[in-house]
């Protein structure tokens, strides 16, 4: 139960803090982060504290903000939110999931380059990190504990296509 309350603590926080001024956006932020988290409780991980998963909340919830104006996020399919976050090779002949909510925040007149709430979160999640297979003193860490390097949004999107895939599409749809 500790669990749910720190998925809903948390999409509550950042619904709060990427307010703006009450605007319309404030309210389809706040129903993306909504649909965000009720997906996500089903197949919330009980007991972990970290990993991939932690960023799952944000990235969903930019992925709905961002989806066309016309789509409401609490009515979004959970097979177009797979589709979306399905990974993809760098060949691939679709946009790549960081590009899609990029293009999606220019149609809502975002200006990532200044230093709103939202632009900040986007540059944390879309920054790339070294891969960590050591410790700082040298020491293999667990296969478990080691990340393959890359942004959030990507560690977030891989752990959710997974996750989803198995809970919803194998089994009933949400």
């Amino acid at each position: 139960m500790a669990d749910m309350r720190n998925l809903w603590w948390s999409a509550g926080r950042m619904a709060f803090s990427m307010a703006e001024n009450g605007s319309w956006r404030d309210a389809r932020w706040s129903d993306s982060l909504r649909r965000s988290a009720t997906l996500l409780e089903p197949v919330w991980p009980k007991h972990d504290t970290g990993g991939p998963f932690t960023f799952a909340l944000p990235t969903i919830a930019l992925l709905l903000y961002a989806s066309p104006l016309d789509s409401e996020p609490e009515r979004a399919p959970v097979e177009d939110i797979v589709t979306a976050l399905a990974p993809r090779r760098a060949d691939g002949d679709g946009p790549s999931l960081e590009d899609t909510i990029r293009a999606g925040l220019a149609e809502r007149h975002h200006d990532l380059s200044d230093d709103s709430k939202l632009s900040a979160l986007v540059r944390w999640l879309t920054a790339y990190h070294e891969p960590v297979t050591h410790t700082a003193s040298g020491w293999d860490l667990p296969s478990l504990e080691q990340t393959p390097g890359g942004s959030l949004l990507d560690a977030g999107a891989r752990w959710v296509h997974h996750s989803f895939t198995h809970h919803y599409l194998q089994g009933s749809v949400a």
